[in-house]
């Protein structure tokens, strides 16, 4: 499974139609300021047209908020502005984030003849008590009818998003739910544990007892049988949270963990050079009267013990893991030598494997991922 770094788009669309209990991304649950944020996101792409000094752009990725509430013609006429400053790829892998209920049969007709050749659908259970518990707008019949429609029109590269961990979801459902993402015959799963974030939703009602609490046995419990069912359907688990047929992980995504650049275009979307990280405002109505061409962003220059760190961070949660001679060439012998150091005593636990100048984490260690990557951190 052979990829490199390559530059990549991501472009922030902060809509939606109502949040999700869980979520602490950047949205708001209206539309009403769609055409005046299009204009704005439209200056912000001339604005930065030098940032990735002309690097072929190999993916363009619509993320959220919800990307699926934009028009067809929307989000070509957002890409016709891309293309004009930017160089993009003539087979660039193009995602879009969608929602089951955005997706009737006229929009995937329209989606499946546009620009867009990867979908996304935020799925998170085939179970209505479950999506209940999220506070999700759709119904468990809307996902399967909207994978389906998709695969009819054409799309082969569809992947969904399931989450675990969810005080709703027994073992016996999360098994029925991984059966149905197999017979489904789709080539990409993103499967993520249920995590209370402070100042969501999700912590204030669990907080007022007013919903059951997250139970971390249960989700480890159900990420081992993630594990389990992914590796016995031949799945490669690329990353922590990834899974994919061969030649179907996300390009883009992948270029984040590998350290390559991309620029994060819209409200409090992040951009990243090598040396530095910006981001940009993370409200609407500073976004859009921003009209006269000044930073809406905040910037920070990493330093190289910053830059180590999250190449190792990124890194160790992939299949093609952390390279000592890379750590070597890169950042000098201190740092390879303190790598080296931190990571033996995971590997005498057999929380880390190596291979050659290759650190990855064994099966055991993919349970202890954040940690270990934080054990492993130069001060």
């Amino acid at each position: 499974m052979n990829i490199s770094a390559m530059a990549g788009i991501y472009i922030h669309i902060p809509f939606c139609k109502q949040k999700c209990h869980y979520c602490n991304f950047f949205s708001v649950a209206s539309s009403k300021n769609k055409a005046e944020f299009i204009g704005a996101l439209k200056k912000e792409i001339k604005l930065q047209k030098n940032y990735l000094k002309n690097e072929e752009v190999k993916t363009v990725y619509f993320g959220g908020g919800t990307p699926s509430l934009l028009s067809v013609f929307e989000i070509e006429n957002i890409f016709e502005e891309l293309n004009k400053y930017h160089n993009i790829s003539k087979n660039a892998e193009i995602t879009l984030e969608a929602n089951p209920d955005d997706l009737n049969t006229k929009k995937i007709q329209s989606l499946s003849k546009s620009i867009v050749n990867r979908l996304s659908i935020g799925v998170q259970s085939f179970f209505n008590d479950d999506l209940k518990y999220l506070n999700r707008v759709h119904q468990s019949e809307q996902a399967l009818c909207a994978i389906k429609q998709s695969q009819d029109a054409g799309f082969k590269n569809i992947s969904i998003d399931l989450i675990y961990g969810i005080p709703t979801l027994s073992n016996e459902k999360w098994q029925k739910n991984l059966n149905l993402f197999f017979n489904l015959n789709l080539a990409h799963l993103s499967a993520y544990s249920l995590t209370v974030e402070p100042k969501t939703a999700l912590e204030t009602l669990i907080r007022k007892k007013k919903i059951p609490p997250i139970k971390e046995a249960e989700s480890i419990i159900h990420f081992e049988e993630l594990i389990t069912q992914t590796e016995a359907h031949g799945f490669i688990h690329y990353e922590i949270s990834n899974f994919s047929k061969e030649g179907y992980y996300s390009k883009h995504n992948s270029s984040y963990w590998l350290g390559g650049n991309y620029l994060g275009l819209g409200p409090s979307a992040h951009s990243y050079n090598g040396v530095s990280r910006q981001w940009n405002v993370s409200q609407i109505s500073k976004y859009i009267l921003n009209t006269k061409g000044e930073a809406i962003f905040e910037k920070e220059i990493l330093s190289k013990t910053q830059q180590f760190n999250e190449y190792v961070m990124t890194s160790i949660r992939t299949v093609w893991g952390c390279n000592l001679e890379h750590i070597k060439n890169t950042y000098g012998k201190s740092f390879y030598e303190h790598l080296a150091r931190s990571a033996s005593k995971h590997i005498t636990e057999q929380r880390i494997k190596q291979k050659g100048s290759v650190l990855s984490l064994t099966r055991l260690g993919k349970l202890y991922a954040d940690g270990i990557a934080a054990d492993l951190f130069k001060d």
